[in-house]
């Protein structure tokens, strides 16, 4: 067996350019499988953390008795010390920062037309360190950071009457732009109806159509007055500290969510994940899709692999009559031959495991500007924007490997076996 092993080794040093090629057909199948398995994590990833930049955040808390009746959005059931809440969850390692909102239902009208809305009400300095809304609002989040409005003077908009941020979506059914005045109704907390004039100073667009078409946005000041809160807070919103992988993400996600149920009965804590339901089940089913795709990456792959061997098998059928007429049995030059398929493949998918690597850690540490490239764009329901950043999974760099070997040894094998079973004589006067 050790004269096999060198034989094969020095065949594929005598061959260098045959075995080159069959390294390199390998080395570009195994990287383009991991760097497209990390991207279409990283698309799913992206997604999940804009629905938790804008929407979700990782982790939202509500009264038992809220979530009960929260379709209708309550203001009988507020958190009783969000304050003391707010100061346990920062003694939290995982949690990166908490603010509090208070939804409510409410109309807009422009004295014409009427659209019911979802109100939500915000402590901006505290909101946008959980929250990336400004990132996407033209004219100004309540005096946080967001796109200047063109025509619009800042200062005038920090000096607005009853200020008011609302979805483009609804600015475009209303025919709103920054400075315009709409009004809003809704019952306060008392159950009493109210009704006052606000001043537009920014417009959301976010691509999702939940906040885009259907959401106002105000503030605790403007909101104590106009609906009889009184600082009431119906929930409270937790980033956690930034995690590479998902899973870590949901991990923290739910242990948090354990801790504060335990300590906490009368609260429900309530992670991404659940409370995104709905986009988890269409991912998942995209998942399907996915696979498929790099299926036929590494069916490519494959068939580049098998070609090569298979020439450098076919051209040394004569080769094999000559060590069948010295002497080799059947089963050493099989042997010869997949050995020499291993060392190939060792060679290419170590080569492409290194390239997959290079790859994944140029999307993970740099990412892809979808902005620059190709803009922001929703696909299936999911919104993508911003840098697409790569998912690490040393998993499939495994099994890539594992692929490349797997495929190069069988390769190898199958037209051996064939070679092995002619004649000396039939081998030699092969063509």
């Amino acid at each position: 067996m050790n004269e096999v092993l060198r034989i094969a080794l020095r065949n594929v040093l005598r061959h260098k350019k045959r075995a080159f090629i069959t390294a390199i057909t390998m080395m570009v199948g195994i990287a383009l499988f991991i760097g497209f398995d990390s991207m279409m994590a990283g698309l799913d990833r992206l997604s999940i953390e804009n629905m938790i930049n804008l929407s979700y955040s990782s982790l939202k808390i509500f009264t038992n008795a809220y979530v009960a009746e929260r379709d209708v959005y309550p203001l009988d059931y507020g958190i009783p010390d969000p304050g003391k809440l707010a100061a346990e969850l920062k003694n939290d390692p995982r949690v990166r920062s908490v603010t509090q909102r208070t939804e409510f239902l409410g109309e807009l009208s422009d004295y014409h037309n009427s659209l019911p809305v979802r109100g939500i009400v915000v402590d901006p300095p505290l909101d946008a360190k959980v929250f990336t809304l400004a990132d996407h609002i033209s004219g100004s989040f309540f005096g946080q950071r967001g796109n200047p409005a063109a025509g619009v003077d800042p200062g005038s908009l920090a000096q607005a009457t009853n200020p008011i941020v609302i979805g483009s979506g609804l600015a475009v059914k209303f025919n709103l732009k920054i400075g315009d005045t709409i009004l809003l109704s809704a019952h306060t907390r008392y159950d009493a109806q109210n009704a006052d004039e606000f001043t537009v100073i920014g417009l959301l667009s976010s691509l999702d159509p939940t906040l885009d078409d259907n959401s106002v946005f105000i503030t605790y000041n403007t909101a104590n007055d106009f609906l009889d809160l009184g600082n009431l807070v119906t929930e409270t919103d937790v980033r956690l500290v930034h995690r590479v992988n998902l899973d870590e993400t949901v991990h923290d996600a739910t242990a948090v969510a354990a801790a504060v149920k335990s300590g906490n009965p009368t609260l429900d804590a309530q992670t991404f994940k659940e409370l995104g339901r709905a986009y988890f089940d269409l991912m998942n089913s995209k998942r399907s899709i996915t696979i498929a795709l790099i299926l036929v990456i590494l069916l490519i792959a494959a068939v580049g692999i098998v070609n090569t061997v298979l020439m450098s098998v076919y051209s040394r059928i004569r080769e094999v009559g000559v060590l069948k007429a010295l002497g080799f049995r059947r089963g050493e030059v099989v042997w010869m031959f997949t050995f020499e398929g291993i060392f190939v493949g060792v060679i290419g998918s170590v080569m492409g495991a290194i390239l997959g690597i290079l790859i994944d850690l140029y999307l993970i540490f740099v990412g892809f500007p979808l902005d620059k490239m190709a803009g922001s764009s929703v696909v299936g329901g999911l919104s993508f924007w911003g840098t697409l950043y790569g998912t690490w999974n040393p998993g499939m760099i495994v099994f890539a490997v594992l692929f490349g070997l797997a495929v190069a040894t069988v390769a190898a094998v199958i037209p051996a076996r064939k070679a092995a079973k002619m004649t000396a004589t039939a081998a030699l006067r092969f063509v």
